[in-house]
């Protein structure tokens, strides 16, 4: 088996560290930010180009954790996406705003983005302007217009947002609504970021499998899963698994600490 090993520390693993990876951090707003009449902290998550693909876009690992994601768009017929996770038994909640600025205050609601929601089934819903309800949030000093709300049953599974511009535009969607620390998985080349999924994949590359290394487990068990790929654990905190020794190329197995994922082993 090939083994690739970790070159963090997996006792005190800096989450922070994946997180750049895959979005721009606002960091003057994370401790600042609210969407809600109870000053609920949305962590904040910027769009860049690389999320004009689906298949390439973040994943908010969990769709009740509060998110703010910042979409802005130059010109007309731009498209962002992003996903998040739910489990069965979980509510949806989702939030379209524009913040109060010359441009957005000014748009008619026919020239505001189309931002549409596709659930785990690939069943589309437009989320359509229903209100333009202002509000000052005092923290960041900024002010922003709720153009529609959803709250709703989830269904289990990965939900898709799109976001289409038809004209230079910034929007911001809200998701969840629990005030704790989340994740969000990144998609491309390089550390902590999963691999993009390679149609009729027969073997796995070490190159690709070390991309996992540093992930939280749950980001792991995750990204395997988008990949094709098999995945067990061989090894949780020192602890050793029962594990079959026979050779599979599409096959990873992982060991944690703390967590975390530090080690690979291909086959």
């Amino acid at each position: 088996m090939q083994t690739i090993a970790s070159r963090f520390s997996a006792k005190a693993p800096i989450r922070t560290s994946r997180f750049s990876l895959v979005v721009a951090v606002l960091a003057s707003l994370i401790a600042s930010l609210s969407f809600a009449s109870s000053a609920t902290a949305h962590q904040p998550v910027l769009l860049t180009a690389s999320a004009s693909n689906s298949e390439k876009s973040p994943i908010l690992l969990d769709g009740t954790v509060s998110f703010a994601v910042y979409a802005t768009m130059k010109k007309s017929k731009e498209v962002r996406y992003f996903r998040f996770n739910h489990k069965a038994g979980d509510r949806l909640d989702l939030q379209y705003l524009i913040p109060d600025d010359l441009i957005m205050k000014k748009m008619t609601t026919r020239n505001l983005p189309q931002v549409v929601l596709i659930d785990p089934n690939g069943k589309k819903e437009e989320i359509k302007p229903k209100e333009r309800t202002y509000f000052f949030e005092p923290y960041g000093g900024k002010g922003y217009f709720y153009i529609s709300r959803i709250s709703t049953p989830a269904t289990a599974g990965t939900y898709t947002v799109a976001i289409t511009s038809k004209r230079a535009s910034s929007v911001v969607i809200a998701v969840g609504i629990k005030e704790i620390p989340g994740d969000v998985l990144a998609f491309g080349s390089g550390s902590e970021r999963c691999p993009v999924k390679i149609s009729g994949e027969i073997e796995i590359s070490p190159t690709r499998a070390g991309q996992l290394v540093g992930m939280s487990e749950e980001e792991a068990k995750l990204c395997a899963s988008i990949n094709g790929w098999s995945y067990r654990i061989g090894k949780r905190d020192g602890q050793d698994f029962a594990v079959t020794m026979d050779f599979r190329s599409d096959r990873v197995t992982v060991s944690i600490l703390s967590g975390v994922i530090t080690e690979i082993n291909v086959g």
